[in-house]
């Protein structure tokens, strides 16, 4: 899930659209929907289906998931959007959380930092690491 503005929001699945299918074999179904609109802009899930006849679920992560992900927020970054809407980063997008909050990522860091010192609340998802 991603949000962006109403100018936005298109280009980011005009984007991601065609580099999913010409970077992830055995793509079936592709697409996307808006669950939480705003006067300001709205929220995009992606939606795709992939054959898993070339891999077993252990690979599935690395094969499919991470790469579809890394495209979503790659795109939703260079056309100003959010990698996030009401659910958060995660893990899997905890590389892109410095690209997130640009300037202010010194802030969230140094407040990480001052709340949980030793780095035991929800290690990696917010603070890569």
């Amino acid at each position: 899930e991603i949000s962006a503005g109403w100018s936005t929001i298109n280009a980011i699945y005009e984007a991601v659209l065609p580099r999913i299918r010409n970077e992830i074999r055995g793509i079936t179904l592709l697409g996307g929907h808006s669950s939480h609109s705003y006067i300001n802009g709205t929220n995009m899930y992606f939606n795709y289906f992939y054959d898993l006849v070339d891999c077993g679920p252990e690979e599935e992560v690395t094969k499919y998931y991470l790469p579809i992900i890394s495209i979503i927020c790659e795109e939703t970054l260079r056309h100003g959007g959010s990698i996030v809407h009401h659910h958060g980063i995660g893990k899997a997008r905890a590389p892109w959380v410095r690209d997130e909050y640009g300037s202010s990522y010194h802030i969230l860091e140094t407040l990480k930092r001052a709340f949980d010192p030793d780095g035991i609340m929800n290690r990696g998802t917010i603070i890569p690491g």
